[in-house]
């Protein structure tokens, strides 16, 4: 078993992030290589490593690497994973690098919020990253979530209504929300 598959097999029975998150920032080579586990197919591993980049990105974006942002962005858009499409939605929230030039990303990102099926977590980052790394770029978006939320206000789940709301309280008043 190779050292990362070793450290995130340890970090599912300790689940200690105020103890890992300083170690990788000293052990660069691990880090790398806890972070490429993501793209492995092999439970625990993507869903240990991706869970541990959201709290790792979150306190050092400025480490993210250019091949890191790019590997997290290509299994958010093939995998099937819920966890890691959470987990990674919610780590390139904060991303350091520009991805409002790739549309099959925002595809995915709106594709997840039109999903019945797509947990309300998944949903909320999905949204985060909308506003991030598109919504400046390309404001109009706000008409196409706009009637989005409108369906999702409608969820029999009450996170899910919350969540409609809050996206109307915070862009009722846009330009592109009163068209």
């Amino acid at each position: 078993m190779s050292s990362a598959k070793t450290f995130l097999s340890d970090f599912k029975t300790t689940r200690n992030f105020a103890e890992v998150i300083p170690f990788l920032v000293k052990e660069e080579a691990l880090r790398l290589a806890v972070f490429e586990e993501i793209e492995c197919e092999e439970y625990p591993f993507p869903e240990y490593a991706s869970w541990i980049a959201v709290h790792f990105f979150e306190k050092h974006p400025e480490l993210m690497t250019r091949e890191q942002f790019d590997l997290m962005v290509a299994v958010l858009i093939r995998t099937k994973n819920h966890s890691v499409q959470r987990n990674l939605s919610n780590a390139l929230v904060n991303a350091p690098f520009d991805c409002s030039e790739n549309g099959e990303l925002l595809d995915v990102l709106i594709d997840f919020l039109h999903q019945s099926e797509a947990l309300p977590a998944l949903k909320f980052h999905a949204l985060r990253m909308i506003e991030q790394h598109y919504l400046e770029a390309y404001p109009e978006l706000i008409r196409e979530l706009k009637t989005l939320f409108e369906v999702i206000s409608n969820h029999p789940k009450k996170s899910m209504q919350a969540m409609a709301r809050n996206f109307e309280k915070k862009y009722c008043k846009h330009p592109y929300y009163v068209q």
